[in-house]
């Protein structure tokens, strides 16, 4: 059989670059081992930057429902009359339209992304079949996949995609392992059913003292999360047994009876694939890095993964350059997971999960003094929220601008035809060329600029206009509250251009007319 993408793995990074393939018109075939997706909950916690994506996709709606969103959430420790901090996301609701993290177990997760991707009828899903090798090709890549029942076939693809976990066989077929290093510490996860009061404890729980840490939180109405550090010279599977969890259950949600539903032992890593391409070979998700828990960003950062190679496959099948349009995946989402993923999750595990009781103390000391002051705050929310990402100049990637590579200035718009919307949502499907332009300015005519850059698919000319210059055309874009204009900063005349994924591909001040279509071609890897 042929497919234009074929991915190795479905956990929720393959079915999020399913998803993302659908929204852009792409087919796929999906080629998971297991025979049927996972009944764990693993990672609950999806962030802002990633509920963005899923708004794009038109699924968020669906992940609200099925969730928690916590939008200004308390830590409590057992038996405290106040809480020890309280984080309000609501600073970040001129930036976000979702500013709030949704508490959701990773297997509906995987179960919504599935039923989306099934339901776009682009995507053949395939459990029970494991990809065992593959032959790259100059046309393509030959995958062999061995079925739970039958005899082995062949996948032809254009592209072959490995998200199939940190044991990778997608990885492995091309020599590379995830390098780093792994933390001297073993994590605790268990999942318990309640069926009683204590279901409506205030949560987030903490208990941090001495060299024990723990903490709890709440999955559904009556499922709670148990997490904590194994002391060493207990071994993993006396870590989990029901006798051995009930004194941590006790600890952070009171005496009681519970029904464990799950548990495992797991050590830390901080570990990253040397390459995440070769060719037609991509890797995406925990088969190109793993990192700590901490902060939540593993999984996530796994689906913006996703997001970002999405828009490039489906262009690069089209009739782009392929070569660009891969090559960028590479240069910026390792750049991005090295330099920012690995290094925020690294900060949050040395100096809460790995600190010694007196440090630990001290940094929820200082967390509690900078979420008090406004401008920090602000920027650790960002940071949390993985929304302050900026990809490097890379093969795509071109211009000035103090926007340039970073997710795009998000803001309430009005559309032509009086529609509200948001600055992304213009650029969720077809890329979107903003012509900035105020008052006293030469007016850019966006017809011409279209011309400019005639012969680029899935592009959108737009000229965004503060509320208080309204020139007349049917190209404007409204910023209403004028939050969009202050971000963005722009000098008269600039043009930017935001990509399917969010991110600024190409800005510039007063560009002539060869300079707007160079840049916006190469921003969207079009010959």
């Amino acid at each position: 059989m042929r497919t234009p993408v074929a991915i190795a793995g479905a956990g929720p990074v393959g079915l999020a670059l399913a998803c993302a393939l659908a929204h852009h018109g792409v087919g796929c075939t999906v080629l998971e081992e297991d025979e049927a997706l996972s009944r764990h909950s693993k990672a609950p916690g999806v962030l802002p930057r990633t509920l963005e994506i899923f708004r794009a996709w038109d699924v968020l709606d669906r992940f609200l429902d099925a969730g928690t969103l916590l939008t200004r959430p308390s830590v409590w420790s057992p038996g405290a009359r106040e809480p020890l901090v309280t984080i309000d996301f609501g600073p970040l609701a001129e930036l976000t339209a979702v500013p709030g993290v949704l508490i959701i177990p990773q297997n509906r997760t995987e179960a919504l992304l599935c039923d989306h991707a099934a339901a776009r009828g682009l995507a053949d899903l395939r459990f029970g079949h494991r990809v065992t090798g593959f032959e790259e090709r100059a046309d393509g890549v030959s995958v062999l996949v061995q079925p739970t029942t039958g005899a082995p076939y062949r996948v032809e693809c254009e592209v072959l995609v490995g998200c199939d976990g940190p044991h990778s066989t997608v990885r492995e077929g091309l020599g590379w392992r995830l390098e780093g290093r792994t933390y001297p510490t073993r994590l605790l996860l268990a999942d318990v059913r309640l069926g009683d009061a204590r279901n409506d404890l205030p949560w987030p729980r903490l208990f941090a003292e001495g060299e024990r840490f723990q903490g709890a939180f709440r999955l559904e109405p009556d499922l709670w999360r148990i997490i904590g550090n194994v002391p060493a010279g207990v071994p993993d599977d006396a870590a989990i047994g029901e006798r051995e969890l009930a004194p941590r259950v006790e600890r952070m949600l009171g005496p009681g009876p519970f029904e464990l539903l799950w548990a495992d032992v797991f050590r830390i890593h901080r570990r990253t694939s040397a390459r995440f391409r070769r060719g037609r070979v991509l890797l995406a998700g925990d088969a190109a890095h793993i990192n700590s828990p901490a902060g939540g960003q593993g999984m996530n950062s796994g689906i913006q993964d996703a997001h970002n190679l999405g828009w490039k496959l489906a262009r690069a099948l089209a009739g782009g350059a392929r070569e660009p349009l891969l090559a960028s995946y590479e240069e910026e989402r390792r750049a991005v997971i090295v330099g920012s993923v690995e290094r925020y999750t690294d900060l949050l595990t040395r100096a809460f999960l790995l600190a010694p009781p007196l440090l630990r103390r001290g940094t929820l000391a200082a967390a509690r003094l900078a979420i008090g002051q406004p401008l920090l705050r602000r920027r650790l929310l960002r940071r949390a929220a993985m929304l302050d990402h900026r990809y490097p100049p890379s093969s795509l990637i071109s211009g000035r601008g103090s926007l340039l590579g970073a997710r795009a200035a998000d803001g309430p718009v009005t559309l032509p035809d009086g529609r509200r919307a948001r600055l992304l949502d213009l650029a969720s499907r077809e890329a979107a060329l903003l012509l900035f332009q105020d008052q006293g300015l030469p007016a850019w005519n966006a017809a011409e600029v279209e011309g400019f850059v005639r012969g680029v698919p899935g592009l959108r000319v737009w000229r965004l206009v503060p509320a208080a210059s309204v020139p007349a055309g049917p190209a404007n874009v409204v910023d209403d509250t004028g939050g969009l204009w202050r971000r963005w900063r722009p000098a008269p005349g600039s043009a930017a251009l935001v990509r399917p994924d969010g991110h600024v591909g190409w800005a510039a001040e007063r560009p002539s007319a060869d300079a707007l279509g160079a840049g916006v071609r190469r921003a969207l890897g079009q010959p």
